[in-house]
């Protein structure tokens, strides 16, 4: 018996904000992941895991 071929299902990936510059604290080149609403962004270093308002970078 031959049957239908199954699709497999795809979900959509998760897409994460991200922005590379230097950390102020362990003063490394990393990437920094984007949280927050537009205009209060709040930036978490991924080196030292320290997270930074918009304002202090």
């Amino acid at each position: 018996m031959g049957g239908r071929k199954r699709k497999t299902i795809t979900r959509p990936q998760r897409k994460t904000r991200s922005t590379q510059g230097r950390c102020p604290k362990c003063s490394t080149i990393v990437k920094f992941l984007v949280t927050g609403p537009v205009g209060k962004e709040i930036y978490e270093c991924t080196g030292c895991m320290t997270k930074f308002p918009i304002d202090e970078l």
